[in-house]
């Protein structure tokens, strides 16, 4: 660089420099000799740019693109070119002139070119007669619907013609550029019909002028005399004959020179201009001097001018009557006694004025339609006839009748040709001074003007000319004068002589202007046939499409009627302005960056009107004719998109393809597939060879065997290198895969990746193939060639990556063995089967894999086999029928057979098998490797190395012990050498790694492993190899492992694959596939669990805390009585063993029972803790008064009750109680105190001499309660939902248990009457907040509320203490010897009553997705569409029962009451039971004693001092 900037400096200024003249493109300085590169650069010598000069091949300097963009010239070859080549033209060689800067400007370059193109024969020939039958109102609604819609698509024009430069094409060129080749090339063509069509219509529309009002008598085919039918064929066939000359010779002049159109243009304008001042000056003639008009009617029937030479039936000639020629022509004679028409005869002859005038209030009458059938004769509104309705009519033909059938979508179809021609601006865009100022200015312009002179002409047509004559379609009431010519001041030869010349010249501007647009369709080739008419004169005239177009205007020529041509051009009209308006709504909508129209006043909501309307009006006109039009149109877009050139135009459909892909795959974010619609989608692993070509071909015939064109293909391969180095390999191997798919017609898409080693490229491809939800759940891969060999190990140990990252990535990987003998798809196979070896369940991938591969030509004739095979434990038989009935519900074809594997004896060549696996780990133990050798090498190695022993290279032996737990089956099935001896067989192999859906017919993701079978010769040499090689290894090493120390593991595992190996060898040797689901390699590599994956490292110190509770808390918690120590607390020890020993059984039949069998965990002993604490509770109050005896029975009574309730509450009324106040704190108090109600003692009321405590045992009893305390958060939080709820629980009770705390401290000096604490309200009321938080403690309650729950259970739980057990032991016989009602029942029921108010209160916006984890029973029901969005946040969220909150608490407060009353119930009945003289109840004198039960102490009944001096007084505190 700094030799450059030398160079420059120095040539700065020089003789070569020549600046920004030169073309910096056509200098490139890369790949050039020294000398030229100094000649080059010199050329920018003094410019500064010497920093750029390597990129002037690539990236022109601004100033030489600025220049190309201004004198940019898009002059269309159009006339006027045309015409300076004809001036050209006299032998010598024109000079080359400078190109001339269009001078045109909005007025005579748009605006009346679109008046003269608008204006047309429909305004002269059939305005009046639209207005006849349509109405003035319905007239006014055509007029306003086409010409709205001629505006909303002159808007969308003027956007697309304002946003860049519109060349030679005109409107063909804007659909195209927009919407792409192929409907560019629709539309054009269609446009194109459309204004070959139009010159048809003006070549009709000029001689019916010429042969009905200028010159009747030219006609070739007389129509004087004829009548109906003959007459109307005689006039088609007039026109017929001179259409076709006028047509020959308008192409005539149009080939011989377009000047001559050029500049017979203004005098057609101005002919046009001329004709409607005139009819505007008629009508103003009208309101001051209305024309003598007649009109003769017979009754209220309209008669033929031809018919009557005096509108009367008879005249006075010198006082003598006299009939007329009126009356000869209804009567037989002349004479006045002549027989005559009916209807003649009753009605008389009146003469009407044809032009009342515009203030005649005529247009009252003519303001709605008069729809007429084909011979209908024209009637009078408002005149009464006298006319027989029975009587047929007669002398039709003497009155004027209505040619056709008429109806609204007629007269659309009709008139609708009127509006076209407003893209003449937009063609002419290469003749304008500023054509995106002038083009929207001017065609809108003119749209407002001929909009406003056609529903003028509506109004005042119907104010000003009498209906009957409006409805005279050629004026034959009038005396064959044209009906608007009537009108005309100062003579009708004005409209007459000025819509001829107007139709003249508009079909010679059609003749002119199709013919350019098929050339321009032509030149860019989207249309491959049409390319000859892209050819013309040398002067670029287009001949042939001159030729063209004048043969497919005589199709309309030979129509010949006006009526039926016009809604034909109506049709390709409208499509072609309806994608118009969509090319403008889809850039507007895509907002593309190039989208930057400089006419801002548009909208893509006009535009969709555009468009609907267009849509509406094509069917209005014609529905026929619309669908002819859209299949011409349909035919010609899908003849280039097949056929048709390459074009890429940055359209606005490749832009809706792109925003369409962006909407599909943001769709298919929003959840996994169902079921039904999963299909395998592809990524096919190839490897590529030294010259990038594809090393198996046939895997990608395979894949189109498979996937048929359907679903996703990822063919992907790896370039080993870097990027900045390699990029050329890898666009060739890019390059060899597309050609290669092409060949083998897989429908998808190629992607290579550069990495440094092949084995990160595969991964890397597994991980971000595809795009969003648009991925491969699926993995194809070949199995590696001669795996065995130690130059190829690196390739096997890829293969064992793959498989593993197919695992973890819960993705198939289907594994075709010796795919080189695969069929092509063009092989056939005649007969064989496709066998299907069902092994495990895979979700039904195995069945879905010969499915799809029958669908293709190469499988359809092969049949389908199902083997499955049975262990000793099956029924073989009815295995066999449940397998036929899945397979029929699945509608799948097959042949099933079930195979018998016994377990047989262990054969020796599979203990030899094992050992040499054994002896290849020892060997690697031997070899010394570093630690970091022995992981790289251990991760390397699974179960598929056979002969690695052999390998020269030490480094290169391969073992783990531990993988072969997992693909061991595997690679034993492919040792074996009983294999398939068919040399053509094929096999592909699929391994089941991950859950599938229940649906055996649309499994989600399984993955997989690989078998294989050798021939027999190879798996005979592989035997002799193995077993040699063993013998080496154990003399060089001098190890053995005996058998009998082997891993028995390992040899089961290679028992089962030998026997399945023979298995299959002998049931499908002659098969043409076999399929097989194998398993996958382990999960865990390194065979190291996470801890919180195992129920004893995330539940066991949640047990443990509440294992203390229960033998130490509640030990010592139970030991406050002086005498009653040992029982409290021992007693607490053998019931709570045996009531944990018993809720196992009990809950485990209930809750934790699956196959017959009662499975246990470490929350199965949670549970039973829960139900031991039941017990204890319940034992609280009866302690002292019972017997070791009934205890023990009460707990073997209360277990199943609880278990009962527990079961009954949790499965049918499903409520929340995280931290049991319901079903352990109400059940256990009120089943105590129902016992103790039965258990009653009179002689216990006023107290027990025993009934004490000491000061020992009052430390005792605080320790257990300290204990509890401490351990409480852990008893609410166990069974609590993992993560915040767990969180939200353990910080609730600590809360709670801290408030109950303090207060208790608090209200026990207070209501003490000499202000000091009480040991029992310490021991019992500080655990009160540690209940009340139970029911709510994992919900969102705040710590305030936590705080407050726990005060108000410990005000609850400390009156009731000192206020309601006296009450309750003295009126209701109710000895709460531990107070378990004020712990327990009284904060149970505020914990309920929090809970439910918790419930209530609770909503989604407070907490999230997660409430619906909380309260899984509000949780959306199966089915529901919000559960499904549910569980996109929460994956695998159950369904719940869709409660409201107010049925949840009402749920509630049913758990409340039904718990209570079964356990009141329970603990009543077994009271009763326990008063049974069989349980050694102990008398009154002993209640509270040890002696009974156990050997004391001497001391241990030492005087109680029941008074002590006042120096020292402790006083005892009694319960």
């Amino acid at each position: 660089m700094l030799n450059n900037m030398t160079d420059c400096e120095e040539g700065e200024g020089g003789p070569n420099s020549q600046g920004d003249g030169n073309p910096k493109e056509s200098s490139p300085f890369i790949n050039s000799s020294a000398a030229t590169n100094m000649d080059k650069s010199q050329q920018y010598d003094g410019n500064n740019m010497a920093l750029f000069e390597e990129e002037m091949d690539t990236s022109p300097m601004v100033s030489s693109l600025l220049s190309t963009l201004a004198n940019y010239s898009n002059l269309p070859t159009g006339s006027k070119e045309h015409e300076e080549a004809e001036n050209n033209e006299d032998g010598s060689r024109p000079s080359k002139k400078p190109v001339k800067a269009p001078q045109l400007g909005t007025l005579m370059g748009v605006y009346l070119p679109c008046i003269q193109n608008i204006f047309g024969v429909i305004l002269f020939l059939r305005m009046t007669w639209m207005v006849g039958i349509g109405g003035v109102f319905g007239s006014f609604i055509i007029v306003f619907m086409c010409c709205s819609t001629t505006m909303l698509t002159a808007i969308s024009m003027s956007a697309i013609a304002t946003n860049g430069v519109v060349p030679a094409g005109g409107s063909y060129y804007m659909i195209s550029r927009s919407l792409g080749p192929e409907f560019g090339g629709a539309v054009g063509i269609c446009f194109y019909l459309g204004t070959t069509f139009a010159g048809a219509m003006y070549i009709l529309g000029c001689i019916e002028i010429l042969l009905i009002y200028i010159v009747p008598q030219a006609a070739i085919f007389k129509i004087e005399g004829l009548e109906g039918p003959e007459a109307e064929a005689a006039l088609l066939n007039n026109m017929r004959v001179y259409g076709t000359i006028v047509l020959s010779l308008m192409a005539l002049v149009v080939f011989v020179g377009v000047k001559y159109v050029n500049k017979l243009a203004l005098v057609f304008l101005a002919c046009v201009i001329l004709s409607i001042l005139s009819v505007y000056a008629g009508v103003i003639k009208t309101a001051i001097d209305p024309p003598v008009f007649p009109v003769c009617l017979l009754g209220n029937r309209t008669l033929l001018s031809k018919g009557y030479d005096v509108c009367a039936k008879v005249i006075e000639i010198d006082n003598e009557t006299v009939t007329t020629k009126l009356w000869r022509s209804f009567c037989d004679s002349e004479n006045l006694n002549a027989t005559c028409d009916e209807y003649f005869n009753n009605n008389n002859v009146t003469e009407i004025q044809g032009i009342p005038g515009v203030t005649s209030g005529i247009l009252a009458e003519n303001l709605f339609g008069n729809y007429l059938e084909k011979g209908m004769i024209l009637e009078k509104r408002g005149l009464v006839s006298d006319m027989d309705p029975d009587s047929p009519t007669t002398s039709s033909n003497r009155y004027v009748l209505a040619d056709i059938t008429s109806f609204f979508t007629l007269l659309v179809g009709i008139y609708f040709p009127s509006v076209t021609g407003i893209m003449a601006g937009s063609n002419r865009s290469g003749d304008l001074r500023d054509a995106q100022k002038s083009i929207p200015i001017g065609t809108i312009a003119a749209i407002s003007t001929t909009s406003t002179v056609y529903m003028s002409c509506v109004v005042l047509f119907g104010a000003c000319i009498e209906g009957v004559v409006l409805r005279d379609k050629f004026g034959e009431g009038v005396s064959g004068n044209l009906v608007i010519g009537t009108l005309a001041w100062p003579s009708p030869w004005v409209i007459v002589f000025g819509s001829f010349f107007s139709t003249c010249g508009a079909g010679l501007q059609s003749l002119t202007g199709a013919p350019r647009l098929l050339q321009a369709i032509s030149r860019d080739g989207i249309i491959p046939f049409l390319r000859i008419f892209g050819h013309g004169k040398a002067n670029g005239e287009p001949t042939w499409a001159l030729l063209l177009t004048a043969s497919i205007c005589e199709i309309g020529i030979i129509i010949a009627s006006l009526d039926s041509v016009a809604p034909i051009l109506s049709m390709f009209f409208l499509m072609c302005y309806m994608f118009v308006n969509l090319a403008c709504a889809l850039q507007t909508l895509l907002r593309t960056p190039n989208w930057r129209p400089r006419f801002k006043f548009y909208h893509w909501a006009l535009s969709f009107l555009g468009m609907s309307l267009c849509l509406s009006l094509m069917f209005m006109c014609s529905w026929y004719y619309a669908i002819v039009a859209m299949g011409i149109a349909t035919c010609i877009y899908k003849y280039i998109e097949f056929c048709g050139a390459e074009k890429e135009w940055g359209d606005g459909i490749r832009g809706i393809s792109l925003s369409a892909a962006r909407f599909a795959l943001m769709r298919l974010e929003e959840g996994p597939p169902h079921t039904k619609n999963w299909r395998p989608q592809i990524l096919v692993l190839v490897s590529m060879d030294a010259e990038q070509n594809i090393e198996q071909p046939r895997l990608l015939s395979l894949t189109n065997q498979l996937k048929a064109g359907k679903g996703l293909t990822i063919v992907g391969t790896c370039v080993q290198g870097t990027f900045l180095d390699n990029y050329t390999e890898a666009h060739k191997a890019d390059q060899s895969l597309r050609k290669l798919m092409e060949q083998e017609k897989v429908k998808g898409f190629t992607q290579v990746v550069i990495s440094s080693n092949l084995r990160d490229g595969t991964s890397h491809l597994i991980q971000v193939g595809g795009l969003g939800g648009l991925k491969h759940n699926t993995v194809m891969v070949s199995w590696p060639r001669n795996w065995k060999q130690p130059e190829c190990h690196q390739e096997f140990r890829n293969f064992i990556e793959v498989v593993r990252e197919t695992t973890i990535a819960s993705i198939a990987l289907l594994v075709p063995k010796n795919i080189s003998s695969y069929p092509s798809n063009g092989e056939r196979f005649t007969e064989g089967h496709i066998d299907v070896w069902w092994v495990v369940h895979d979700g039904g991938m195995l069945m879905l894999l010969p499915f799809l591969l029958r669908q293709h030509k190469v499988w359809r004739k092969c049949k389908m086999r199902i083997f499955t095979v049975a262990q000793m434990d099956d029924n073989s038989i009815q295995m066999k029928k449940d397998l036929i009935t899945f397979l029929y519900h699945l509608r799948i074809d097959a042949v099933v057979e079930v195979v018998e594997m016994h377990d047989g004896d262990i054969s020796a060549y599979t203990y030899e098998k094992t050992l040499i696996m054994e002896q290849r780990s020892q060997i690697l133990k031997q070899m010394h490797l570093t630690k970091n050798e022995m992981e790289r090498e251990i991760q390397s190695i699974t179960d598929s190395s056979r002969g690695s022993i052999r390998r020269k290279n030490p480094s290169a032996l391969r073992s783990q012990r531990s993988a072969e737990e997992g693909a061991g089956a595997a690679e034993k099935l492919e040792e074996e050498p009983g294999a398939v001896s068919n040399p053509k067989q094929v096999q592909l192999s699929h391994s089941k790694n991950v859950s599938s859906p229940t649906s055996p017919t649309s499994p989600a993701a399984p993955a997989g492993g690989a078998v294989v079978w050798p021939d027999n010769k190879g798996a005979e040499k592989e035997k002799s190899l193995l077993t040699a090689t063993s013998e080496v290894g154990k003399d060089f090493f001098n190890m053995k492992p005996e058998w009998e120390n082997l891993n028995q593991t390992d040899v089961r595992r290679m028992h089962t694959a030998m026997r399945l190996n023979e298995v299959i060898t002998k049931k499908s040797k002659e098969a043409k596939l076999v399929l097989l689901n194998m398993p996958g390699p382990p999960k865990n590599r390194t065979n190291q669990t996470n801890p919180m994956h195992n129920a004893v490292y995330r539940d066991y110190p949640f047990f443990t805390d509440i294992h203390f509770m229960i033998f130490v808390g509640f030990g010592c918690l139970l030991a406050f009585f002086r005498f009653y120590g040992f029982g409290g607390m021992v007693f607490n020890f053998l019931t709570a063993t045996f009531a944990i020993q018993w809720a196992i059984l009990v809950q485990g039949y209930f809750q934790f029972s699956y196959d017959g069998k009662i499975h246990l965990g470490v929350i199965n002993l949670i549970n039973a803790e829960f139900a031991c604490a039941v017990v204890l509770i319940s034992y609280g109050a009866v302690l002292g008064k019972t017997s070791p005896l009934q205890i023990l029975v009460m707990a073997l009574l209360e277990v199943p009750v609880f278990a009962v309730t527990e079961w009954v509450v949790l499965k049918y009324l499903k409520i929340n109680d995280a931290g049991g106040s319901i079903l352990i704190h109400l059940f256990a108090c009120y089943f105590g105190l129902g016992v103790t109600f039965v258990l009653y003692r009179p002689s216990l009321n006023e107290g027990h001499a025993k009934e004490n405590t000491s000061y020992h045992s009052d430390i005792l009893c605080l320790m257990g309660t300290l204990f509890l305390w401490v351990f409480w958060p852990s008893f609410n939080s166990a069974l609590v939902l993992k993560g915040d709820d767990q969180h939200r629980a353990i910080l609730h009770t600590f809360i709670g248990l801290s408030a109950s705390t303090l207060t208790a401290f608090a209200l026990s000096a207070m209501l003490n009457k000499n202000g000091k604490l009480t040991m029992a309200d310490i021991q019992n009321v500080t655990l009160a907040g540690g209940v009340t938080v139970g029911a709510s403690v994992d919900m969102m309650i705040s710590p305030v509320a936590a705080y407050a729950l726990g005060v108000i259970g410990c005000i609850a739980c400390m009156l009731g203490y000192k206020y309601l057990s006296p009450i309750l032991a003295r009126r209701l016989r109710i000895q709460d010897q531990c107070g378990i009602h004020n712990l327990h029942g009284l904060t149970g029921l505020i914990s309920c009553t929090a809970g439910i108010c918790a419930i209530l209160t609770a909503s989604e916006e407070v907490y999230g997705p997660s409430f619906y984890e909380i309260f899984a029973h509000r949780a959306p029901v199966e089915g529901d569409p919000k559960l499904q969005e549910l569980r996109m946040v929460i994956p695998g969220l159950k369904a719940g029962l869709g409660r409201t909150a107010q049925k949840q608490a009402l749920f509630q407060v049913a758990a409340i009451f039904s718990t209570i009353g079964l356990s009141a119930l329970g603990g009543i009945l077994t009271g009763f039971l326990l008063r049974l003289p069989y349980f050694a109840s102990p008398s009154d004198d002993f209640c509270f004693d040890d002696k009974p039960f156990f050997e004391v102490p001497p001391d241990y009944d030492s005087p109680v001092r029941l008074k002590h001096s006042n120096t020292n007084s402790v006083e005892d505190s009694t319960v």
